[in-house]
């Protein structure tokens, strides 16, 4: 997941949960952390104003020569609150919650171990979970028709750079495929289907084009090291069989996570 696409995510989650607004009081009372002073009114705009500066150095001097994913981006918050808001608004289990609130107000008293505490129970991975299978995502929560998700690889960048050295079989670029596909699909078309009442969910999975699935997560915002991984195991394990490829692409790049970054 890339840093914008967390921050898209961010974007409609509450501003003040319950457990980090007590967290913070009780970091103020223990004399570690205090909101005094800050330009931001919630942990939500604090994220929002972050990443918002993310390809750019921003108010924290960041480097930029390399690009960062929304894990790396986690990782690195030295702002105990701000961690435990992204897990509690996110919907991580509130027992878990808890426990990390308690873990780090128990930690040093340096904002790097509080910070610390709070990952190793709410680790990246744990919000990543529920930041693709939250039940607030409009994404998940109905299906998504052809003409949606046409409309939607309309809307996104014809080129990517690691899909880009992918063949394309015959298409000037892997949108032109997915557009000329769907647009097909209200038929039987070139493929001679049979069923195709179906919704987007469905089309994505019955694709035998890894290439092209690479592709849409690609350009919609997926984190460049899950592609790289995603291209890397279709090529070592594909055995230049379509299926195989398509299956082993979307092991790595699942629909419930493309659908997040496609109908944001």
């Amino acid at each position: 997941m890339t840093p914008q696409a967390l921050r898209r995510k961010i974007k409609g989650f509450e501003a003040t949960p319950p457990i980090t607004l007590s967290f913070e009081r009780a970091l103020t009372k223990q004399g570690t952390w205090s909101a005094e002073g800050v330009w931001y009114r919630s942990q939500k705009e604090h994220w929002l104003g972050w990443l918002s500066e993310y390809d750019g150095p921003g108010a924290y001097g960041r480097k930029t020569s390399v690009v960062r994913s929304a894990e790396f981006a986690y990782n690195h918050v030295v702002c105990p609150p701000m961690i435990l808001w992204l897990g509690e608004a996110s919907g991580v289990n509130s027992s878990k919650i808890i426990q990390a609130k308690k873990a780090a107000l128990a930690a040093s008293r340096k904002l790097q171990g509080k910070c610390a505490a709070i990952r190793r129970i709410v680790p990246w991975s744990k919000i990543e979970e529920w930041l693709v299978n939250s039940a607030t995502t409009d994404s998940l929560t109905r299906p998504c028709s052809i003409k949606e998700l046409l409309r939607a690889v309309r809307r996104l960048p014809a080129t990517a750079p690691q899909s880009d050295n992918l063949s394309m079989g015959g298409y000037e670029t892997h949108q032109d495929h997915w557009i000329g596909w769907l647009k097909e699909y209200d038929g039987p078309g070139y493929y001679e289907r049979s069923d195709w009442r179906v919704d987007a969910r469905a089309v994505y999975q019955r694709l035998a084009n890894g290439r092209m699935i690479v592709w849409l997560s690609e350009a919609a915002g997926e984190d460049p090291a899950r592609i790289r991984a995603a291209i890397a195991a279709m090529k070592r394990h594909g055995n230049g069989r379509k299926q195989t490829e398509a299956k082993i692409v979307r092991s790595h790049l699942p629909w419930e996570q493309v659908a997040t970054l496609l109908f944001k």
